[in-house]
């Protein structure tokens, strides 16, 4: 009996390995302040049967995932959920168990926005958690994957001008004020208001602005 319940549980193990022959990985890339990239998340794969798969990414405070689409290597359906800050899971399934086609390349595009706030600098994402599945039920479990994210500085149309009406007076300072007191006036440019340059925007910014106002 005991040897039964070894190979059992023997057996169920075999359902799920981890796989150094598959691999997923996203490229470093760079984006500036406010605005959005779109990037390939890339697979390597050496098993033809694969039909579904689940994917976490970790991304830095202020880097958004707007979409996640597949590409023409898979023609299942793809969804997003974010069970924690800065974590999504991104899901493939296909209802007709197609599989995933070729053995290297592209799967899937995904278009990330990073927050206009965000300090530039250099920041990691993670791959983790990372499953596919093959027709027969069998879990492969490639390992996690690091990469790098450059958010470069934005460039201020004009610094001081937060509606953005091209000039610099006190309509600029009201904004920042209601900003400031959670009224959310439109539109409303954070770079611009941000005229100290700390990623904040507070009365420190409304001094400065009033200080270009008055030429100093």
């Amino acid at each position: 009996m005991r040897k039964k319940i070894i190979f059992l549980v023997m057996a169920l193990m075999s359902l799920a390995y981890t796989s150094k022959a598959e691999s997923v990985k996203i490229n470093d890339f760079a984006v500036t302040q406010g605005e959005t990239i779109t990037v390939t998340l890339d697979f390597t794969n050496t098993r033809p049967d694969l039909t579904a798969f689940s994917i976490d990414l970790t991304l830095p405070e202020g880097l958004t995932l707007v979409e996640a689409t597949a590409t023409d290597r898979y023609a299942g359906e793809i969804t997003v959920g974010q069970p924690d800050d800065n974590v999504y899971k991104i899901c493939g399934l296909d209802a007709n168990l197609g599989v995933i086609s070729g053995t290297s390349g592209a799967l899937l595009e995904l278009t990330f926005k990073a927050d206009e706030r965000m300090r530039p600098g250099t920041y990691e994402g993670l791959i983790s958690n990372v499953e596919f599945i093959t027709s027969t039920r069998l879990y492969v479990r490639p390992g996690e994957t690091p990469f790098t994210v450059t958010i470069e500085k934005g460039t201020a149309a004009l610094l001081g001008d937060a509606n953005e009406d091209g000039f610099i007076n006190m309509s600029d300072v009201t904004f920042v004020i209601n900003y400031i007191l959670g009224k959310s006036p439109s539109p409303f440019v954070f770079a611009n208001a941000d005229v100290t340059d700390d990623g904040y925007i507070n009365m420190s910014d409304v001094t400065a602005i009033i200080n270009i106002i008055l030429g100093k």
